[in-house]
C-alpha cells in the first residue's frame, strides 16, 4: 500500500521527531497525546485514523512494508521510533497478511532505522509469546523459551517478531533497541481481546479453572513506554501492573458476569456471545494455565512503579459504562 493519506504535516527537523506506528489505534492515542508535548510526531498505519480522532502531528497511512516508508524515514530524520503496530491474531487478517505487517514490516523498520541512523527504537511485543502451559514456572523471566507456537500457529508471526527484534538488537548495538513484553493490557480506550471480553454482560470461565492473570492499565503503559523511550538501554523486559487476580475476580471487578462453559464447548458457544464472538483459540488456554510474568527487571533498570492498581484498571475497562 502506497503512501494514501497525509494529515497535519509538520516541518522535518533532525533529532526531535519520533516516528509511531500503529498510529490509528488506542494505545498510540494516548501514547501520542503525551509525546507531542515535547516531540514532533509523525504516525503511520495501515488503517486509516478512526473517525473523529486527529493525530497529533504528520499522519502516514502506510505498510510498514512497503518502499515508501523509506521516503518517510527520509522525509522526517527520526531520532526514534516507538513500534506500537502490532497486528494480533484476533484483527481478522489472514495469516499471510498478519506476517507481512508484523513481520516483513518490523523488518523494514529496523533496517530503514539502522540505515537512516535512528537513535532509539521501541518494540512494543505481548506477553503471549510465552505461551500458555501446565508446566510453566511460577514467574516467567525473559529468558524463557517463547512456546506459543507450538500449540498455536496463528502465534507465529508474534514470535518471529519478537525474535527478530531481540537479534537486530544483538547485531546492530549503534541503534539502541527495547523489546517490551507487557501482561494484559486493560482500559477505556483499548480495544484489544481481554477488554472486549470484560466490556460483554456475561463473560466466559473455563468450568473447573480459574487461572491467576496479571493485568495492566493503559495509562501506566503509555508511562512504560515514555520512560523506555528516555533511556538507551536494550535488550527485553517484561512489564507488568500491580497485583495478580484470579480470571473470576477480574471478570466481578469489571462488571460482567461469569459464565462456566465446559472447555469443549467454549469455542463452539462464544460465535453466540457478541462481544466475544472473535476470540481466539489461543486465547482459551491463558483461561487455563497462569502466565505469570516477573517484571522486577523493567522496574528496577526504569523505576517504574504502576499508578494503577488492579482494582481500578479493571473498573475502568467500561470506561463510564460501568455497574
Amino acid at each position: 500500500m502506497a503512501v494514501e493519506s497525509l494529515v497535519g504535516d509538520i516541518a522535518p527537523k533532525p533529532g526531535s521527531t519520533i516516528l509511531v506506528t500503529g498510529a490509528a489505534g488506542g494505545l498510540a492515542s494516548i501514547v501520542s497525546d503525551q509525546l507531542s508535548e515535547e516531540f514532533r510526531l509523525v504516525g503511520v498505519d495501515p488503517r486509516p485514523m478512526p473517525y473523529g480522532r486527529n493525530f497529533p502531528g504528520a499522519f502516514h497511512m502506510v505498510d510498514y512494508a512497503h518502499r515508501k516508508m523509506a521516503d518517510v524515514f527520509r522525509r522526517y530524520q527520526f531520532s526514534a521510533v516507538l513500534h506500537l503496530g502490532r497486528v494480533a491474531a484476533t484483527s481478522g487478517l489472514s495469516r499471510s497478511a498478519r506476517y507481512n505487517v508484523n513481520v516483513l514490516g518490523t523488518r523494514n523498520l529496523l533496517s530503514l532505522s539502522r540505515k537512516y541512523r535512528v537513535r532509539r527504537v521501541v518494540v512494543f511485543s505481548t506477553f503471549h509469546v510465552y505461551g500458555a502451559h501446565q508446566h510453566n514456572h511460577l514467574h516467567l523471566t525473559e529468558d524463557e523459551p517463547l512456546r506459543a507456537s507450538q500449540i498455536f500457529p496463528e502465534l507465529s508471526d508474534a514470535i518471529e517478531l519478537d525474535n527478530f527484534a531481540r537479534t537486530f538488537s544483538l547485531q546492530y548495538p549503534e541503534v539502541s533497541t527495547l523489546i517490551l513484553r507487557p501482561v494484559n493490557v486493560v482500559g477505556s480506550k483499548i480495544q484489544n481481546e481481554i477488554s472486549r471480553l470484560l466490556r460483554g454482560e456475561y463473560v466466559p470461565k473455563l468450568l473447573g479453572y480459574d487461572p491467576m492473570l496479571q493485568f495492566i492499565h493503559e495509562v501506566d503503559v503509555a508511562r512504560a513506554l515514555r520512560l523506555a523511550l528516555d533511556s538507551s538501554r536494550s535488550g527485553v523486559y517484561n512489564v507488568a501492573g500491580e497485583g495478580i487476580v484470579p480470571w473470576s475476580t477480574a471478570i466481578e471487578l469489571a462488571g460482567g458476569v461469569a459464565l462456566p462453559i465446559p472447555h469443549l464447548l467454549l469455542y463452539p458457544l462464544v460465535g453466540a456471545l457478541s462481544p466475544i464472538s472473535r476470540i481466539p483459540k489461543h486465547l482459551i488456554d491463558y483461561f487455563r494455565y497462569p502466565v505469570i510474568l516477573k517484571d522486577q527487571g523493567f522496574r528496577r533498570d526504569f523505576g517504574f512503579a504502576p499508578s494503577v492498581n488492579t482494582v481500578d484498571a479493571l473498573a475502568s475497562v467500561r470506561g463510564g459504562r460501568g455497574r
